[in-house]
């Protein structure tokens, strides 16, 4: 670094858990509007991360609509147990009381308040907040069977998953993912026309760094394939060190001697870096979106 000073955190081991409770209300400052992915080197639902500081995070978010937050985690269980400590209405007072203790303004309190309970133009009651993203992680079969159920009985505007890195054919069973769907929070089943809705959007990505393992491409098509049948937006991020032969010139320069990976007797894959592998399937890119832009629905005047 070149006799930079690290940020504080660098100082602890990466597998401590830290909290920066002085950082939560940054996103308040921020007057555009911005994709936030929250805790991207960590999970916001990690055991040792407690509830009280969770009613924190969804206090601040609840308090900048004009945010977009993206949860990620691997342990959904912990996701839905909180969600499920609480019922709606204890929820919501729980985040109008932690947005007062976070800014000590009422009127900051009763915009969470308000717009969590649909007063506001556009608040839908019943959702937990409209501009946050929940998703989680799915790199094998299993994780998908083990986490995916748990995802769908989770309140959020947006369900997405992130399979990333992926290491092996994956079936997401979209067409089950209603059997799962739980009301309460939620709107009534019968309000949904399309199975396979309760889950919003779909990541794909290869591994990267130095102790990367290949992905096959037919992986990535097989989940593409199911995105499409049940029309659920689908990101293809990238390939990670790997590339498909096809994609690339066997010729070309700094590929030949590099480490090759058979698959079968019809797939071949090269160590070529993620810059050079890129990521084109089939000739193109896949960068789908959820149909889930936010509508102002007003802005509370807390700094």
């Amino acid at each position: 670094m070149n006799g930079a000073k690290l940020p504080k955190q660098y100082a602890e081991p990466f597998n401590k858990i830290q909290l920066f409770p002085d950082r939560l209300l940054q996103p308040l400052r921020w007057k555009k509007p911005q994709r936030i992915f929250v805790n991207s080197m960590s999970d916001l639902f990690h055991k040792d991360i407690p509830f009280k500081y969770i009613d924190q995070v969804f206090a601040v978010m609840a308090l900048t609509p004009r945010h977009t937050y993206q949860v990620l985690t691997k342990r959904p269980e912990r996701m839905l147990q909180y969600f499920q400590s609480m019922n709606r209405a204890e929820m919501i007072e729980c985040w109008q009381e932690t947005a007062y203790e976070l800014t000590k303004d009422d009127e900051a309190a009763c915009f969470v308040a308000n717009r969590l309970n649909g007063v506001l133009p556009n608040a839908k009651p019943g959702w937990a907040i409209q501009n946050v993203w929940l998703g989680t992680s799915v790199e094998n079969q299993k994780t998908a069977d083990e986490r995916i159920p748990l995802l769908l009985q989770t309140p959020a505007a947006v369900r997405f998953l992130s399979c990333e890195p992926l290491l092996g054919m994956v079936d997401l069973k979209l067409h089950d993912s209603l059997l799962y769907h739980t009301s309460g929070w939620w709107p009534p089943l019968s309000e949904y026309t399309k199975v396979g809705e309760v889950i919003d959007w779909v990541i794909v990505g290869g591994e990267s760094g130095s102790k990367a393992r290949p992905m096959h491409p037919d992986w990535v098509r097989s989940i593409r394939d199911q995105c499409a049948e049940f029309n659920i937006p689908f990101f293809f991020k990238q390939y990670g060190e790997y590339a498909p032969i096809h994609e690339l010139r066997t010729n070309e320069p700094g590929i030949k001697g590099k480490l090759w990976v058979n698959f079968d007797p019809d797939t071949s894959v090269c160590r070529v870096g993620k810059k050079k592998a890129g990521r084109l399937l089939d000739g193109q890119e896949w960068s789908q979106f959820p149909d889930a832009e936010y509508q102002d629905c007003g802005e509370c005047s807390c700094k």
